[in-house]
């Protein structure tokens, strides 16, 4: 799987970086959705819109007017945050199947001064590029924090936010599927 994401982010979407990604959520969200929307605004250079009656063209054209052309959208499954989509200059780039451990401190960190660990290979590239967030060096062992590591138990991906006292602040947020999205993905199949 990391070859084909390492392969795609290097030719296809070589698009301009931006400051940061207007989030919003369904129409009608639950409270569980609109806190970890929040939490991602608390840890990421993430901006928080509430949806409402705004269509995803709409989402588009307040997200130009704030400057950006970078939107994710949060899914939600039985009243719990359970996707994200992310879209690029107004076409879907990756979706990411999640759910979300609250049981953190809601603590802050600077988001100006995190940086990204990850220990799985095939999600380094993509994080960094979704996340807008420099991969971390080795210089850097006192900084805010986004790191991505497999689970113990479950074997899956987490991502995990630490501020710069090595503490851990929420959301923590289990990464089940991840799938890129290109015009190949888009096209027709022929019979």
């Amino acid at each position: 799987m990391h070859h084909i994401i390492q392969d795609e982010l290097a030719g296809s979407h070589q698009s301009l970086r931006y400051e940061f990604m207007l989030i919003t959520t369904s129409r009608k969200p639950s409270q569980r959705t609109r806190t970890f929307c929040r939490g991602l605004e608390r840890v990421l250079k993430f901006r928080c819109v509430n949806r409402g009656k705004m269509s995803l063209r709409d989402v588009f054209l307040k997200a130009s007017e704030m400057g950006t052309n970078r939107v994710g959208v949060i899914s939600e499954k039985d009243g719990n945050p359970n996707g994200m989509e992310v879209y690029e200059d107004r076409e879907l780039f990756a979706t990411l199947k999640i759910t979300v451990d609250f049981s953190l401190p809601k603590g802050r960190v600077k988001k100006d001064e995190i940086c990204l660990r990850c220990e799985v290979g095939e999600l380094e590239e993509l994080a960094s590029h979704i996340f807008e967030i420099p991969l971390e060096t080795s210089d850097e062992s006192n900084c805010n924090r986004l790191w991505i590591k497999t689970h113990r138990r479950k074997s899956t991906p987490v991502m995990e936010f630490f501020d710069m006292d090595g503490k851990p602040t929420g959301p923590r947020i289990h990464i089940y599927d991840c799938k890129l999205h290109d015009e190949a993905d888009e096209s027709p199949n022929e019979s």
